[in-house]
């Protein structure tokens, strides 16, 4: 099991001890999961937060009209989760699930306490981690509401590189918000003005 991807993201943030970080990843488990597995399903509680490792995953609802609105892609070195239901507890309007096979790191609500309470500095660590996540949502509200299909294209671009080749148009016109075929005149108007 490979923990140097995860140890490298909480280094970013804070800095442990040998002892703290032994402790830290005691906590964690490590999960292979399936393509279309799925790590939570809609009207659950999330009870856990994953690192992805490698693969990709996608959270995402079923709007009124009965289609999959793809709020968050999670990829290598990202965590992803329902925040409001983990921290609140209370019942989740998103799926999580894997796109790809996928490797992730589970650590749970019921352990974060404990590591809150032996390693205090983890409180920094998931504010900051926390500002992000609030950060790309604003973000991501702000884009759906102001920005053209075509800004939301290249933002995703932006956000995700590297991510598209991975992803059927059809994820990620759920996504922007737009239909596959508004997506493929995108991408072929992006491939034209390219030099």
């Amino acid at each position: 099991m490979e923990f140097n991807l995860l140890l490298k993201s909480l280094h970013k943030h804070i800095e442990l001890s040998k002892e703290e970080e032994e402790f830290f990843v005691s906590l964690v488990s490590y999960k292979k999961i399936t393509k279309k597995e799925k790590l939570l399903i809609s009207g659950g509680i999330c009870l856990s937060k994953f690192f992805v490792v490698k693969g990709c995953i996608k959270k995402y609802y079923i709007n009124t009209e009965g289609k999959e609105r793809v709020f968050e892609f999670g990829i290598e070195n990202q965590w992803i989760l329902d925040m409001q239901s983990f921290w609140k507890e209370t019942s989740s309007i998103y799926t999580i699930e894997a796109i790809e096979n996928t490797e992730v790191f589970e650590l749970k609500r019921s352990d974060i306490d404990k590591l809150l309470i032996k390693v205090p500095k983890f409180e920094r660590y998931f504010r900051l981690l926390g500002n992000e996540m609030l950060y790309k949502k604003e973000r991501r509200i702000k884009q759906s509401l102001s920005c053209s299909g075509k800004e939301r294209y290249n933002d995703f671009l932006s956000d995700y590189p590297k991510i598209e080749l991975r992803l059927s148009q059809r994820q990620i016109a759920s996504y922007l918000g737009v239909s596959p075929e508004f997506l493929s005149s995108l991408r072929n108007k992006n491939e034209t003005t390219k030099p």
